[in-house]
């Protein structure tokens, strides 16, 4: 499942071990929303990457598309360093090429703009401004829409992904700060900005899962709030 975004799909045996992650969306389904489309990928394959541990080789990771899906979500894998074969059938499995895609972005600056543009995606969704008073609007939605995730694994991460992009990008708006990829977490990102004017990291992202996994005691307006400073 493509929303998958905390389990790796199939586990190969070897040294290094190697992971595949499938997609059983049609391109149509995948153009639908091409900026949680973005960060879904990369997720699905930086995830896997983080279980080789310290100083061991970095393992391989294979995202198996239905079918050729669009240069965006093309490039989202590529960028994570992920090898994009088209084809469920095993024996006719076609490795997609990557040089008609242009020169690819740095992995740092590719993390900067599918945060960002996931924002907005959000803020046009809902009719809100990428603020606090939008935040404020955006969580009480979504943590009504998110259930769990054993029941529609792709209605809560969506929510997830939603929810704590557009709040990391609040905070980036007011503190600046960038998007990396980490190694604890559930979610392979956290963000790096400043909190009372010292260097700070926080997890957008992994606050948004306890959220709805605990209610508003976790919620993302207050935690904004006291990242930002102010009322």
């Amino acid at each position: 499942m493509f929303s998958s975004l905390d389990r790796i799909d199939i586990v190969l045996k070897g040294e290094p071990p190697s992971y595949v992650q499938t997609d059983h969306r049609d391109a149509a389904e995948v153009g639908r929303e091409p900026e949680l489309a973005v960060l879904f990928a990369l997720t699905r394959v930086l995830n896997p990457k983080r279980e080789a541990g310290p100083g061991k080789p970095e393992p391989a990771v294979v995202y198996v598309a239905k079918e050729g899906p669009p240069d965006f979500l093309r490039r989202a894998v590529a960028v994570a360093g992920g090898r994009l074969v088209v084809g469920l059938t095993g024996g006719t499995d076609l490795a997609v090429p990557t040089d008609d895609l242009g020169p690819l972005p740095a992995l740092a600056d590719f993390l900067q703009e599918s945060f960002a543009a996931c924002a907005r995606a959000v803020a046009a969704e809902f009719g809100v401004a990428v603020d606090r008073a939008g935040l404020a609007t955006v969580e009480e939605v979504l943590a009504s829409r998110a259930g769990d995730p054993e029941d529609d694994e792709i209605g809560y991460w969506t929510s997830v992904v939603q929810l704590g992009s557009f709040a990391g990008e609040v905070i980036r708006a007011a503190n600046g700060g960038r998007w990396e990829v980490v190694d604890s977490g559930t979610l392979p990102f956290a963000l790096q900005t400043t909190y009372q004017g010292n260097p700070a990291t926080v997890n957008p992202l992994g606050k948004a899962v306890k959220r709805f996994a605990n209610g508003e005691e976790d919620s993302l307006a207050y935690f904004v709030r006291v990242v930002c400073g102010g009322g």
